[in-house]
């Protein structure tokens, strides 16, 4: 545990509702909760060396020295976010989990927060859309709510998700441009413990199928995976920073390739295969 700070009256998780709502269910068992802690990431990796079970859970209401992909900071709203780290250990490609979590994320947001997404709501309806952004970074109203990062070492795979569910970013002038929380977006607040739930249900379903599944389990996970990307059709900036410089691309996204790289139809007729980087 990171420090001693105190989680405010009445925004601690609740564990326990939590672990009944996942009862059955493989992903979220062994549940371990920190009310604070530097990095949720970091100790399940520390658990799944030593020999953690798959399917292991750690959450937090204050992550202190979270990270994001690339390096980027990770911004803490205590006792507003839902943070999750999964000790897994797949037995299919990377870019497959990648998907899924995406995926998994985006329509345990859509049931939990806008039930009637897909219905025919009435003309003028202001539901903000819940899609995802090439690769995994899940947006609503075209703004980011969720990041993913997933880590691997030697067999195990750290799948960390980070979700603004309530609280706000409005006082942040430049990180509101492109970030929001699920309650500034729906006009309400949300429970975090019920958005754990359709999350780690959803998740557990999609990793099985995969785990014992074949090319169907494959393909249907792939088109689920591609019908919520907003990247597609559009043109886009692709920037790629690394250990040989950095990169910049830009062109329309035209389709996504079987394992997930994203094609790309740059100005001069050419057509690029991405598969890393970030869009905008």
């Amino acid at each position: 545990m990171s420090d001693d700070r105190d989680i405010p009256a009445g925004d601690a998780l609740d564990v326990e509702a939590i672990r009944c709502g996942i009862a059955g269910v493989r992903l979220g068992d062994p549940l371990v909760y920190f009310p604070a802690i530097g990095s949720t990431n970091t100790h399940a990796l520390e658990l799944a060396r030593g020999g953690a079970a798959e399917g292991t859970l750690v959450t937090t209401d204050d992550q202190t020295a979270g990270r994001g992909r690339v390096g980027r900071v990770w911004k803490a709203l205590p006792g507003q976010q839902l943070i999750l780290s999964l000790v897994l250990r797949p037995s299919f490609p990377p870019h497959l989990l990648v998907m899924a979590s995406a995926l998994a994320v985006a329509e345990a947001i859509a049931a939990v927060c806008a039930p009637n997404e897909g219905d025919n709501t009435p003309e003028g309806d202001n539901t903000p859309q819940v899609a995802i952004k090439w690769p995994n970074d899940v947006l609503v109203g075209g703004k980011k709510v969720c990041g993913i990062l997933i880590e691997t070492s030697e067999g195990i795979a750290i799948l960390g998700m980070g979700l603004n569910v309530n609280g706000s970013l409005v006082g942040d002038a430049e990180l509101a441009t492109r970030a929001t929380t699920l309650a500034d977006a729906f006009g309400h607040s949300i429970s975090r413990e019920a958005l754990a739930i359709e999350l780690l249900q959803r998740l557990d379903a999609a990793y099985t199928s995969l785990q014992q599944g074949g090319d169907e389990a494959r393909r249907v996970l792939r088109e689920a995976w591609r019908d919520r990307l907003i990247t597609l059709g559009q043109r886009v900036t692709i920037r790629q920073t690394g250990g040989q410089g950095e990169a910049t691309l830009t062109g329309v996204a035209q389709d996504v390739a079987d394992d997930g790289a994203l094609l790309l139809r740059r100005d001069d007729g050419r057509r690029m295969v991405i598969t890393w980087g970030d869009v905008e």
